[in-house]
This record gives structure tokens, C-alpha cells and sequence, in this order.
């Protein structure tokens, strides 16, 4: 991470771009998204009784463009895991599928529409929160931005017109989040995010 003055301009100053050479798989709606899938049945152990032994009600999702697997085991009915499964693919993309960020010197950086939704400069009532269909494009925005900035905190939030302690705050209300940036900061020998 840059530290002190004199490395260059401050990454607040830059204009970050999305260039991808995948497709925006969260933009796709649940049916299209679905249609990218390879689908598993099985049987769930645990509570459920009679029911649950003797059906395969639990679903296993391949996302097959990004090999990303997601799976719902807690409902007896098939068609509802099925919906949570699809859910879950959707956060894991968004963690794990990263785009192609440049960071661009010239121009002052705007805040994308979908990272906005999820962002505490937003009114509580206006925000997407954890549960919102839209919330995993935020994230995966978030995540581009953090790994543009090599994970520092401090750049990114710089960027976002945001403190340091509010960014910290937003990644660790989200577990799934705040395990993704870990495991990525640790790989790079940075000191894991704290709750």
C-alpha cells in the first residue's frame, strides 16, 4: 500500500473504469442466470424427518462460465432451495468474480450507481441492505475497487468520500465480505479486518 506524501496523486483523484471481458453475470435476471447452471440433487441430512430422508429436495448450483458453486440444503421443498441456491450464487459471484478495474489519473472518480445503493452516505431507508436483490452488484463493485486499491482501506475509502472507520463498518456487517477481503489481505501478507 502507498504510504506518505510524493508517490503520486491521491487515488480520491481518479476516475476508476470498469473493463470486463466477462459478462455482467449479476445483471442477468434469475432465469437467464440459471440457464449458465449445472443443477445437482441430493439428500440433506439433518432435521426434516420422514420427508427429508426419502427426497432430494437439496440443490447444488454450478455457475459453469465461472466454475462457482452454491448450494441449499435447510427447505424440503426443492423449487425454494433452488431460489436460496441461486441467491447464494449470486454473492459468491460477486465476491469471487473480479472485472477488470482501471484506475485513471486524469479524472475525478464517480461513484457507480449500484456501489451508491449499498454505501452509508445514502439515507438508512434508501439504502440496499444485505437482503436486497441488487445488493450483491454493489459489492462486487466494492470489491473491484478494493483489489484496484490492492485492499487498502484507507485508498478506497478515500475514493468513496467515505472515512476509513465507515468503510471498515460496512465490510464488517457482511461476514461473507469481511471473510472474501481477509483471506485476499492475507495472501498478500496484509493484517486481517477486525469486527
Amino acid at each position: 500500500s502507498r504510504r506518505g506524501g510524493g508517490l503520486g496523486p491521491s487515488p480520491c483523484h481518479r476516475l476508476v473504469r470498469c473493463r470486463s471481458q466477462l459478462p455482467d453475470y449479476l445483471a442477468l435476471d434469475d432465469e437467464q442466470l440459471w440457464q449458465q447452471c449445472q443443477m445437482e440433487t441430493f439428500r440433506a441430512s439433518g432435521p426434516g424427518g420422514q420427508h427429508r430422508n426419502k427426497v432430494e429436495s437439496a440443490v447444488r448450483v454450478k455457475h459453469t462460465p465461472t466454475d462457482i458453486v452454491a448450494s441449499a440444503t435447510e427447505k424440503r421443498s426443492q423449487h425454494e432451495n433452488r431460489r436460496e441456491a441461486v441467491k447464494r450464487l449470486r454473492s459468491k459471484i460477486a465476491l469471487k468474480v473480479r472485472r477488470k478495474t482501471d484506475l485513471d489519473l486524469e479524472e475525478g472518480f464517480q461513484v457507480p450507481a449500484e456501489l451508491a445503493a449499498i454505501l452509508p452516505t445514502r439515507k438508512k431507508s434508501m439504502r440496499y441492505g444485505q437482503k436486497h436483490r441488487e445488493y450483491p452488484r454493489g459489492v462486487q463493485v466494492l470489491m473491484d475497487l478494493l483489489v484496484a486499491n490492492n485492499l487498502s482501506l484507507a485508498d478506497t475509502a478515500r475514493c468513496l468520500n467515505l472515512s476509513t472507520g465507515a468503510l471498515s463498518r460496512l465490510i464488517t456487517a457482511d461476514n461473507d465480505l469481511l471473510s472474501e477481503i481477509n483471506q485476499q489481505r492475507q495472501s498478500l501478507g496484509m493484517r486481517p479486518l477486525r469486527k
